[in-house]
């Protein structure tokens, strides 16, 4: 999602000094019969349960590749790595279900820092812009989340929030010191 304000050119791929790459995620979702399992787990890698109507099967997603290169992998290279990556804690899925679909998309994840990959977020000097993007004095940031939105967003957004409310970045150093590291 992160990834947009520069493919979108909201921000320009020239004008950003953020330290975060584009990367490339691609995700299985798979059918199992008559599963109990709604457990997820993340370790590396994950594995959800989706949403379904269905009482006979249960639906999960696993993910995700982390793709740099500029060709996309395989569909069945997508299947050997994740399942390869998986397969441990998720066994029953990978021998009684079937694969349904791939998904696709592209994460900005940040640069590796003393906390490992933070999320960036924050006041934005967004004063000069690219064409198609946006001009304003008072722009905030939450990205660079990559494959950890799931653990992140909630927490972040929480303090972004009332940082942007108050007007006052200094909400932010008070539940995070670090959080400007970027």
């Amino acid at each position: 999602a992160g990834a947009g304000i520069v493919s979108d050119e909201i921000i320009s791929d020239e004008q950003h000094e953020l330290p975060v790459q584009l990367v490339r995620g691609q995700s299985i979702e798979m059918t199992v019969p008559d599963d109990k399992l709604t457990d997820a787990f993340l370790c590396g890698k994950y594995m959800s349960p989706l949403p379904t109507n269905n009482t006979s099967s249960q639906r999960f997603v696993i993910g995700a590749t982390h793709e740099f290169k500029t060709d996309a992998l395989s569909p069945a290279d997508v299947i050997e790595e994740l399942q390869g990556r998986t397969h441990q804690f998720a066994q029953h899925l990978w021998d009684n279900g079937a694969v349904d679909r791939l998904t696709t998309g592209v994460r900005m994840q940040s640069n590796r820092g003393a906390f490992g990959r933070m999320p960036i977020v924050g006041r934005y000097d967004a004063s000069t812009t690219s064409q198609k993007g946006i001009c304003h004095e008072n722009c905030w940031i939450f990205t660079g989340l990559s494959s950890r939105g799931i653990i992140y967003h909630g927490l972040f957004g929480r303090w972004l929030a009332d940082a942007v409310l108050h007007r006052d970045e200094e909400k932010l150093r008070e539940k995070f010191s670090e959080y400007d590291w970027w």
